[in-house]
């Protein structure tokens, strides 16, 4: 009798390799752990452990600092690397269940990380990784190439600026002054006249010039 997988883990590791096995099962797949199925009262859990191993066509390794020092754990992983060296049978899936140092020859296998995720994600990446399918996404993914160039959105109007505002006020001012300076001409070329002159053209070399730095703000 075959059976899908032989969860090989660290006494402290217990409680993960139990909450795996339970995902496992439920989806229908025959696990061997050895916390139930090796210390059945009377029976020898050497042989039962031999016996489950040759039985299982994939290991699944706990992996963790105490995994990593675990000499069962060692044979149990390395007894099925010997069958599929390469690794392209993906007869061992290594599945961390805490940051630690990748092994010399178990590192060489991409794992499984669980630790980190709740456990809705984490059950949905463990029962993705022993299907043993491609890693195509089920949405198609978005275009990468050249797009039409993205402008910023121009917001609601706030108010008008307050150089704007600066600049209608003295052209309003420039035009009173210019109607100022039409009814009041006496054209007898006095220093009344002369002043307003003087006033007159200061007042639009300074309109130029403001009208100059708003364009220049603006546009």
């Amino acid at each position: 009798m075959t059976v899908d997988f032989f969860i090989s883990y660290a006494d402290e590791d217990l409680t993960w390799a139990e909450w795996i096995g339970w995902q496992l099962e439920n989806e229908g797949y025959t696990v061997r752990l050895g916390a139930w199925d090796h210390e059945t009262p009377g029976d020898n859990s050497v042989l039962a452990r031999d016996r489950d191993l040759r039985a299982a066509k994939r290991l699944i390794a706990v992996v963790s600092t105490s995994y990593h020092f675990s000499s069962r754990g060692s044979a149990e992983w390395s007894s099925f690397a010997r069958d599929d060296p390469s690794g392209e049978g993906l007869t061992v899936l290594p599945v961390e269940v805490e940051p630690t140092p990748p092994g010399a020859l178990l590192g060489n296998l991409t794992p499984v990380v669980l630790y980190g995720l709740p456990e809705a994600r984490a059950a949905a990446v463990l029962k993705q990784a022993v299907t043993r399918t491609r890693l195509k996404p089920s949405l198609r993914p978005g275009f990468p190439g050249r797009s039409a160039p993205r402008f910023p959105r121009r917001g609601a109007p706030a108010g008008m600026r307050g150089d704007t505002k600066f600049l209608l006020s003295l052209l309003a001012l420039d035009a009173l002054g210019f109607l100022y300076g039409i009814t009041s001409y006496n054209d007898d070329g006095g220093s009344a006249d002369l002043k307003r002159a003087v006033i007159a053209l200061v007042m639009i070399v300074f309109t130029v010039t403001t009208i100059k730095r708003w364009f220049t703000r603006r546009f």
